[in-house]
């Protein structure tokens, strides 16, 4: 884990169902809308551009009342798959951050 910290990115529209467990991502510059359904929008949620890697996985591990090494590998996969499709950036005060 590292100690970066990550953000939505600017070119990205989201919209959360009224209980947070469904997002709907769409980069500005694709056609087809991501969906995230259960434990992928609780990650989604909890990109808020202030927390690290390891306090995110902390936080998803309180939430779901499970040991953060048990979840590390699954939300560090999908935040790499989501920083690769352009939807969420580093945080300007984390840049450069290892």
């Amino acid at each position: 884990m590292t100690e970066q910290v990550w953000r939505v990115s600017p070119d990205v529209a989201c919209v959360h169902s009224p209980d947070g467990g469904r997002v709907a991502v769409l980069h500005l510059e694709q056609d087809v809308p991501v969906i995230l359904v259960g434990t992928a929008a609780s990650v989604w949620n909890g990109l808020d551009g202030t927390r690290t890697e390891a306090e995110l996985i902390e936080w998803l591990a309180r939430e779901y009342a499970t040991e953060a090494g048990a979840i590390a590998d699954d939300v560090i996969g999908l935040m790499r798959t989501l920083s690769g499709a352009g939807m969420i950036t580093p945080s300007p005060q984390s840049e450069g951050a290892s």
